[in-house]
C-alpha cells in the first residue's frame, strides 16, 4: 500500500521543523539593581581616602575642615573627570541598565534646611568614555538614599528629586506645607542629564486625588470662614503676608501639582473657584496667582 504524498510531507515537516526553526532563548533582562557605596566610612579617622566606584572609576575625598567641607576628585581610568568642592559627600549609587552604567554622588551641602544635591556620571558601554552629566538642583534636607531615587521606566533611567522653590512661600519653613513640593524628575542618558517630569504625570494626578480628599476633610473641620486667603504677617507689605489657615496652603499645593501635570486651565479654575468658595473674599488671590507663575518660570518644570 502506497503512503499518500500528503502524509509523507507532514512527516518530513515534523522531522525538519525543529532543526530549521530552533527555539529562541530570550536574553537575560538588564541589571537594574543599585549598588550603594558609603563615602563617609572610609574618611573616619583620616583626612583623605580613595574609593573604588567600579567600572574603572575612582573617587578621592579630602576633608577640608574636619566637619562639613570636603573636596572630591573623580578619575575615570586614570583620567581626571571631575573636581567638586562642597559639603559632605555621603554616598555613591551605581546603576547598570543594558550596556550603560550610571553613577550618582549624593552631597549634603549643610545648613538647617538645605540641601540634598547629586552629581551624575555615565558610561554608554564597556570601553566607552565616562562622562560627567551635571548636577541636580538642591532640595530641602539631606539627600535621600539611592535605591528609591533611581526610577527605570521602559528601559529609560530617571532620578527623583524634589522641587523646593516654594519653601518659605508665605509661611515659615516650620509651618510650610510646600517644602519639597512636588517630586522632580531628571532623565539620564549616557550623554545628558535633562529635566523630564511628564512621564510621571500620573504621580501628580494621583497626589491631586489624595489632596482633594484632604481638602474636603479640612474644610469640614473649619469653624469659621476667614476673610481672605492671606492675612498680615509680622511686617507690613504683601511679601510678609501669611496664609490665613491650612486650607490656603493646600489650595496652592494642588495648583502646583496641576501645573506640573500640564493642566494649567484646571489649575487656575479650581484655585479661583475654591478661594471664592472657602473665603469671604478673593482678596490676594490674583497676587498669589502672579507670584506662583513667576516662581514657576524661574527654572524648567
Amino acid at each position: 500500500m502506497k503512503t499518500p504524498k500528503v502524509a509523507v510531507w507532514v512527516v518530513l515537516w515534523l522531522l525538519l521543523a525543529p532543526a530549521a526553526s530552533p527555539a529562541r532563548v530570550k536574553p537575560p533582562p538588564p541589571s537594574e539593581a543599585v549598588a550603594v557605596i558609603d563615602l563617609q566610612k572610609p574618611l573616619q579617622g583620616r583626612s583623605a581616602a580613595t574609593v573604588e566606584l567600579g567600572g574603572g572609576v575612582t573617587l578621592t575625598l579630602t576633608s577640608l575642615d574636619g566637619l562639613m567641607r570636603q573636596h572630591l576628585t573623580v578619575l575615570a581610568n586614570g583620567r581626571k573627570l571631575l573636581d567638586l568642592e562642597g559639603g559632605r559627600f555621603l554616598a555613591c549609587g551605581r546603576l547598570q541598565v543594558g550596556p550603560a552604567t550610571y553613577w550618582g554622588i549624593a552631597e549634603y551641602t549643610g545648613g538647617a534646611h538645605c540641601c540634598g544635591e547629586y552629581a551624575f556620571l555615565a558610561q554608554a558601554g564597556p570601553g566607552e568614555p565616562v562622562r560627567f552629566l551635571g548636577k541636580t538642583r538642591g532640595y530641602g534636607g539631606g539627600p535621600r538614599g539611592f535605591p528609591e531615587s533611581f526610577k527605570v521606566r521602559r528601559g529609560q533611567v530617571f532620578f527623583e528629586g524634589f522641587d523646593n522653590r516654594f519653601d518659605y512661600f508665605h509661611a515659615s519653613h516650620a509651618d510650610s506645607l510646600l517644602v519639597n513640593v512636588p517630586p522632580y524628575y531628571y532623565h539620564l542618558t549616557p550623554a545628558a542629564l535633562t529635566i523630564d517630569n511628564l512621564p510621571f504625570k500620573f504621580v501628580y494626578l494621583r497626589e491631586i486625588g489624595q489632596l482633594d480628599q484632604l481638602l474636603k476633610q479640612v474644610a469640614m473641620a473649619r469653624t469659621t470662614k476667614p476673610e481672605a486667603i492671606l492675612v498680615p504677617g509680622y511686617q507690613p507689605g504683601y511679601e510678609s503676608m501669611v496664609f490665613a489657615d491650612t486650607l490656603g496652603q493646600l489650595l496652592v499645593k494642588r495648583t502646583i501639582l496641576y501645573l506640573y501635570a500640564r493642566q494649567d486651565r484646571k489649575a487656575w479654575d479650581t484655585f479661583r473657584q475654591d478661594v471664592a468658595r472657602f473665603y469671604r473674599t478673593s482678596d490676594w488671590a490674583p497676587q498669589l496667582e502672579q507670584e506662583i507663575i513667576q516662581l514657576m518660570g524661574e527654572y524648567p518644570y
